[in-house]
């Protein structure tokens, strides 16, 4: 057995690795080095695979916003390697696209350019590039490199028609207030559509889903303060969020803690029963080793282990 195997079976070895792992992250952050294999969601997929990823995120956020198109500024944060989205979106209608990464993904640069030559091929898209299709010749969009959302939307002084997120937002290190900050950088009738992945990301995938959430708030904050793994930040949050937030919004359920299967996004009351049995057990099953604060929560919201949220702003 090598050594990264005997390390996952053992929570606290775990935990001394990320230790380790995040003083590390630190250390490259201010010394400006912002590549990471983070986001490299399109690195091990073929033209067919990424072309598919692309048109089922683009059309989950339609779908979750129930939007035709997109329209006017957007924001996507976390692109990862690819800006195929903003592409969809810029062919669709949308005037700019900023998209914002506190990280640089790692990323092939021949092929991100065979992506855009057969999306633009595909959708009839060259008019959107000064050239060859490429990452650094599409028009209209700027890339905000090394910028985190907590600090771009309280400082960038824009308004955006839609701002929109990925598996991102699980990452910030203060997520809430990035939303408050987004909400007011909402345009008149804009929408935040972001969708949240609350699993651990692999981080103890040796042991129950949930062990996330029986470490202190000390160990989370040194484990992860620097890498951006997961924050902690559950359903019962951003639902306080939403209400007092003054948009107009909803929180749908897209997956369930300990189920594997993604779900269509839907009200708790509404997804199958079998799957939140099987949920609710998982959490039970850990409930008197969580910390203090996750032992106050319902096991409805502990059960949830991603969601959708959709806010609006109203037209004054």
């Amino acid at each position: 057995m090598n050594m990264r195997a005997i390390i996952k079976r053992s929570v606290p070895l775990t935990c001394a690795y990320y230790l380790f792992d995040d003083w590390r992250a630190r250390r490259r952050l201010a010394a400006g080095q912002l590549e990471t294999n983070s986001g490299a969601r399109h690195a091990k997929l073929d033209i067919d695979a990424s072309l598919a990823y692309v048109a089922r995120v683009y059309g989950d956020y339609l779908a979750y916003g129930g939007l035709q198109h997109f329209s006017g500024s957007v924001a996507e944060i976390g692109p990862g390697d690819n800006f195929a989205v903003a592409l969809r979106c810029l062919g669709a209608g949308a005037d700019h696209v900023h998209a914002i990464d506190r990280w640089v993904s790692r990323r092939d640069a021949e092929a991100q350019r065979r992506i855009y030559g057969a999306l633009s091929e595909q959708l009839n898209l060259a008019h959107l590039f000064d050239g060859a299709p490429g990452e650094d010749t599409i028009r209209s969009l700027t890339y905000h490199a090394g910028q985190p959302a907590e600090t771009f939307f309280c400082t960038c002084g824009l308004h955006f028609d839609a701002i929109l997120s990925r598996a991102v937002m699980e990452h910030l290190y203060d997520p809430l207030t990035a939303l408050d900050d987004m909400a007011n950088c909402l345009a008149p009738g804009g929408i935040m559509i972001h969708r949240i992945d609350l699993r651990d990301h692999g981080m103890f995938a040796d042991h129950h889903p949930l062990t996330l959430l029986t470490l202190s708030d000390s160990m989370h904050r040194r484990m992860t303060r620097g890498a951006g793994r997961p924050n902690r930040v559950l359903i019962n949050d951003y639902r306080d969020w939403l209400e007092r937030s003054g948009l107009t919004g909803e929180l749908t359920v897209s997956r369930l803690a300990g189920v594997s299967e993604e779900l269509d996004s839907a009200p708790w009351t509404a997804l199958d029963k079998s799957a939140k049995y099987r949920a609710l057990a998982c959490v039970r099953a850990i409930r008197p080793r969580l910390s203090a604060k996750f032992k106050a929560m319902t096991d409805e919201d502990l059960a949830v282990a991603g969601l959708v949220l959709v806010a609006r702003k109203n037209i004054a």
